[in-house]
């Protein structure tokens, strides 16, 4: 099966380095369509080892399924170069925020068409993806680039605010307490250790609120860190934020 990527920024990156590690493409089966010469040169180099094109006509041509991982303005002026009759029998895969079906429809015409939200960590095939209804044969490469589900067109937004946005949110968290470590005097490298040892731990022990229970007995200093955080309103901040991305992104 052949690839075709349109746009390679670091999602399009994201998706090649995790086609390839989980073996879904091979060597030379991914054809990447990117206006930058800088861009083209890293999908042709020795990590990705892609074929690489300013124009969009050589990609679609090259492959049996194609993702769009570009802005949804810029797929907008893309469109206009494609030729729709090299479009039967593919699959188009949207990475495309804020872009309906109808809208994909209204440039491409009534292609085979799935929508799709992924998170970067798809790099390491570890990621996350939500997805339309699509091919068993589509469903087997997102299974193979992480956690994959398939959801209705209504929450691919939903998906991409709570998980693909949300890696982000996560990671600004883990910063925040990395950066509580420094304030109390232990090096940079100490405290960024620490941090990430105790978030992976607590992800480890399973059912979060347990872990909270159990660490948190009555009267002890993780009990009084937890109330400043419940008092503070740390749970409603955290929904709140993926609350603003997906208002951002309707």
């Amino acid at each position: 099966m052949k690839f075709g990527i349109i746009g390679f920024g670091n999602l399009g990156r994201a998706l090649a380095s995790g086609l390839l590690k989980s073996g879904c493409a091979e060597a030379g089966g991914i054809f990447v369509c990117d206006s930058s010469p800088n861009a083209r040169a890293a999908a042709e180099g020795g990590l990705f080892g892609a074929s690489a094109s300013q124009d969009v006509r050589k990609a679609v041509s090259a492959s049996d399924v194609i993702f769009l991982t570009v802005k949804a303005h810029v797929f907008e002026r893309l469109s206009i170069d494609i030729d729709k009759r090299e479009l039967s029998g593919k699959t188009i895969i949207s990475f495309m925020a804020g872009m309906p079906f109808e809208q994909i429809y209204s440039l491409l015409g009534e292609v085979t068409l799935v929508r799709a939200m992924p998170s970067l960590a798809i790099a390491t095939c570890e990621g996350v993806i939500g997805y339309t209804k699509a091919s068993p044969e589509i469903s087997d490469i997102f299974n193979k680039l992480g956690f994959a589900f398939e959801t209705e067109p209504e929450n691919i937004e939903k998906v991409m605010a709570f998980s693909s946005c949300g890696l982000g949110f996560a990671a600004y968290l883990i910063d925040a307490f990395a950066s509580a470590g420094g304030d109390m005097g232990f090096s940079p490298e100490t405290s960024a250790q620490i941090a990430s040892l105790t978030f992976k731990n607590a992800v480890d022990r399973g059912r979060f609120i347990d872990t909270v229970e159990a660490v948190a007995t009555p009267g002890g200093a993780t009990e009084q860190g937890i109330l400043h955080m419940h008092d503070s309103g740390v749970h409603k901040i955290v929904a709140d934020a993926v609350q603003k991305a997906y208002e951002r992104m309707k």
